[in-house]
């Protein structure tokens, strides 16, 4: 289709900075395909989704970047009303990538390019905490607000062996926490160490962590693991990392879910996506559907 009107923002930092190495032949490919395209370098994450949040002048918006910038670009574009909303593509130049595998994306920047240029829409889930949304995963707990402390060069060098060596470094501060919620008219109350909302299939680049959710069901997967021991703990933590189930496993519960509201017996941060989410109690829900191209 001639004449679209695609705006393409990245991240100059994410992935080791290849994106900017490769600008040239995105922009190639995207004129080719019979687009007019407009480029931003975001200076924050806070401007990538201004910049979203004002694109309702464009056919494509285009977010080069990892999970966080993706999560920016979301919450931008839910701002705009459905009938003007830009539909989203995804270059997975970050360090997990966690939508991007959900959603099959390629992993060579010109192949996504080329994956944009079909316009091929996809209508996916979103999920909410409070006012903000969240794409692949809200999280709680143990090693969720790790993305958040490791240095980007740090994590440009290492990738995700970075999350895990932060990781480890957090242990020994780390209290657990007791929630509180209703479901099906019953009262659950517990102390855990970790809390997962869920919509795609893998968590920190741990693939197929959740595999029964799902991108378009309009459900969330909820993963919660009870204060067990540190033992126990690390034994689940491990078990992750080298792959092997983790869900579905006697001490941890799950379940789907629409909407459910989290009650804290003290303040707890979140994170979505990577980025830094609202402080509870929190009320999870379905979000509104968004298209992406893929």
């Amino acid at each position: 289709m001639k004449g679209q009107r695609l705006r393409l923002v990245y991240n100059p930092y994410a992935g080791r900075r290849k994106l900017t190495a490769q600008l040239d032949t995105v922009i190639r490919i995207f004129q080719e395909s019979g687009n007019e395209v407009c480029i931003h370098r975001a200076s924050s994450t806070q401007d990538m989704e201004q910049i979203a949040s004002q694109s309702r002048d464009v056919d494509r918006f285009v977010i080069a970047g990892g999970d966080g910038s993706i999560h920016q670009a979301v919450n931008g574009l839910l701002k705009i009303p459905e009938d003007q909303r830009p539909a989203l593509g995804i270059l997975p130049v970050g360090t997990a990538n966690d939508l991007a595998y959900a959603l099959g994306l390629p992993k060579s920047i010109p192949e996504a390019c080329k994956v944009i240029a079909k316009e091929h829409v996809f209508r996916m889930d979103t999920g909410q905490i409070n006012d903000r949304y969240f794409v692949n995963v809200a999280s709680a707990g143990l090693l969720t607000d790790v993305s958040q402390k490791v240095d980007t060069r740090v994590k440009n060098t290492l990738g995700q062996l970075a999350y895990i060596l932060k990781g480890i470094e957090t242990l020994p501060s780390f209290r657990p926490f007791r929630i509180e919620f209703e479901k099906d008219g019953q009262r659950f109350m517990e102390e855990v160490v970790l809390l997962l909302a869920v919509n795609g299939h893998s968590v920190g680049g741990l693939r197929q962590l959740v595999p029964m959710a799902s991108l378009t069901d309009g459900k969330l997967e909820v993963i919660i693991v009870p204060a067990a021991g540190w033992p126990e703990t690390i034994r689940l933590l491990l078990n992750a990392l080298r792959g092997e189930k983790v869900v579905g496993t006697r001490k941890i519960k799950e379940f789907q879910t629409t909407e459910l509201t989290i009650h804290t017996d003290r303040p707890v941060k979140s994170d979505l996506d990577g980025e830094y989410g609202p402080e509870s109690s929190w009320h999870i829900k379905i979000g509104p559907k968004i298209s992406v191209l893929c």
